[in-house]
């Protein structure tokens, strides 16, 4: 049976529906972060992966305080859903090597 394939339009109604895919998808991307960039919230490295430079401060710091356990607000949860749209295709890059994997 062959894999899924994510589009950015289904990462995007993912996004806008689910809380979950928000957190979760707010991780994945800090963790392609380097570990300089993580260290410092800031992008230096322009790899096509993780933040771009604009978000990186503000979604690098809404990543660590979901990977400590605490909790986002509902006003952080939106902003970070509405950044989160222009990542669409890197995440469905990320959902389908998952896939891959997984198969």
């Amino acid at each position: 049976m062959a894999a899924r394939v994510w589009t950015k339009d289904d990462i995007k109604v993912l996004l806008q529906t689910n809380d979950k895919m928000v957190s979760k998808s707010v991780v994945k991307l800090y963790e392609y972060q380097t570990s300089d960039e993580q260290d410092a919230g800031e992008t230096n490295v322009h790899n096509g992966a993780g933040f771009n430079s604009r978000d990186a401060g503000f979604l690098s710091s809404i990543a660590k305080q979901i990977m400590s356990g605490r909790s986002i607000t509902e006003k952080q949860l939106n902003a970070t859903r509405k950044a989160l749209f222009k990542y669409s295709g890197q995440l469905a890059r990320i959902a389908n090597i998952k896939a891959q994997i997984a198969s």
